[in-house]
């Protein structure tokens, strides 16, 4: 028997094939059986890597789609935050536009200390001497302290400025009202706030004897030649009589008209009574009793009493809370503190006049000594944080800017004596208080004086509010400008008021 392969003769038997070629056989289905394995994994791997594959760009897909939803995500967040960012803007823009533009023209307190500051937006405006102290004028500064700007220099004193939109309001006093032959002559003007287009808006109708206006709510209040208090629009038209009181006022708010009323049965006294602003329901503010340099803010109103106490009282309460029993003078308020002058130490004889604060709730003890001047101020005004005072020594007199904590100052103005005698070579007035010559606080009389405005400079010394006895310099007489003190912000009222 051969072998079915190669023919090599073979045993017969089962097998057809001799050794050699079984041999062969086997290592080719070894070889065959290798390969298929081998070919299924690698099917089987590539399945497994073409799945992998796909699961990766599946990954890759939704780390995509991720990445989509979440840029967009973004972008809807981020244009919702722009929106709201311009909204706020418009918000913030218009608060500030509003806010920066005075629905009062000034306050009550500035106002009864003759009304020589008063900010609106992003300046403070004031009365100043010029540089020789021989006119007054209107000048504004940034709160700063930089910027200063002249607006307006003239002849006439200004009182009782007020600052409403794009006009300064304000009472002029003629300077030919110093010659014994004349009257006073009060003209109630206005001005643009660049200082132009300046326009007497009454003069016939108000009364000469009345040294405060106020702005608000776009109407003017004043004091009529009868006594009574009147209102007109802001270009001086529709002038209309609020009440007939016949005795003037001492403040107005937004939402108040404080005066004082005679009694019935004593004509020389008062009672300070309170009526809304269209001169209704007129009411006592405390039974019986007159207040002094009046304050008012919100539901309060703050006062003196004849003693200079500081006290305040809630609005138709008819209840009296003290704050300080230390004498206050030229009392005025801002935010959550009143502001006054008074001597350092009166009972041991130190007459150096500081300016203190005392909160309004009462809460303190003793009042804040923040200032102590030089001599004295016949006036302070409050602007947005600043104290705007008057002060001298013997040798010049200086307006002047101070952070209400007493911790900042800045220079508004200064004059200096030596240089104004030798540029005007005018003597000294020998009726004016000298070095070393007491000067008495005057009594409060704004019911029954009228001002003298016969000498109205920086640093007269004839009758201060408070004067530091050891230092009234004298000044030249008839020099027209800003700080008269003469009389005193407690003195300047109507006759009968």
């Amino acid at each position: 028997m051969n072998c079915t392969k190669c023919g090599k003769e073979i045993p017969d038997g089962e097998n057809t094939l001799c050794e050699d070629c079984q041999k062969k056989e086997l290592e080719e289905k070894e070889v065959k059986t290798e390969t298929v394995e081998n070919a299924e994994k690698d099917s089987v791997q590539e399945v497994k890597e073409e799945k992998k594959d796909h699961k990766k760009e599946k990954k890759t897909e939704n780390k995509n789609e991720v990445k989509k939803d979440d840029q967009s995500k973004n972008i809807k967040i981020a244009g919702a935050i722009i929106a709201v960012i311009i909204v706020l803007a418009i918000i913030l823009i218009g608060f500030f536009v509003i806010a920066g533009k005075n629905k009062v023209g000034n306050t009550i307190g500035n106002i009864r200390n003759y009304g020589y500051a008063v900010r609106q937006g992003g300046w403070i405006y004031y009365l100043s001497p010029n540089e020789g102290s021989t006119q007054s004028g209107i000048f504004k500064v940034k709160p700063n302290g930089s910027g200063k700007k002249e607006l307006y220099m003239g002849s006439m004193d200004i009182l009782s400025m007020n600052v409403v939109g794009k006009y300064i309001y304000f009472i002029g006093i003629s300077s030919e009202a110093y010659s014994e032959e004349d009257t006073l002559d009060n003209k109630i003007y206005r001005m643009k706030t660049d200082g132009s287009d300046l326009t007497v808006i009454n003069d016939n109708e108000f009364n000469d004897n009345c040294y405060e206006i106020y702005v608000i709510n776009n109407s003017i209040y004043y004091i009529g030649v009868d006594a009574n208090i009147y209102k007109m629009k802001l270009d001086g038209s529709n002038k209309e009589m609020v009440a007939e009181n016949g005795t003037g006022y001492l403040g107005i708010s937004d939402k108040y008209i404080v005066y004082n009323k005679t009694l019935d049965d004593n004509p020389d006294g008062y009672v300070t009574y309170i009526m809304n602003l269209d001169g209704s329901n007129a009411r006592p503010i405390i039974e019986g009793k007159r207040l002094y340099s009046i304050n008012i803010d919100g539901k309060y109103i703050y006062y003196t009493n004849e003693e200079k106490a500081v006290y305040r009282t809630k609005i138709d309460s008819n209840q009296e809370e003290l704050i300080t029993e230390k004498t206050a003078y030229n009392l005025n308020l801002e935010g959550k503190y009143l502001y006054f002058l008074n001597y350092a130490d009166i009972e041991n004889e130190d007459y150096t006049v500081c300016i203190y604060r005392i909160k309004t709730d009462g809460s303190m003890k003793e009042p804040e000594n923040i200032k102590q001047l030089e001599q004295y101020s016949s006036f302070i005004n409050l602007v947005d944080g600043w104290i705007l005072y008057m002060d001298g020594n013997d040798t010049s007199a200086f307006i002047n800017m101070t952070k209400v904590d007493g911790k900042k100052e800045v220079q508004l103005y200064y004059l200096n004596y030596e240089e104004y005698y030798e540029n005007f070579n005018e003597p000294v007035n020998p009726d004016l208080p000298q070095d070393g010559e007491d000067v008495e606080p005057p009594s409060d009389n704004t019911g029954t004086e009228t001002p003298d405005t016969s000498t109205n400079t920086v640093g007269n010394a004839t009758t201060p509010e408070v004067s530091n006895t050891a230092s009234n310099a004298a000044v030249p007489e008839n020099t027209n400008s800003v700080a008269n003190t003469t009389n005193t912000a407690e003195n300047v009222s109507n006759t009968t008021n």
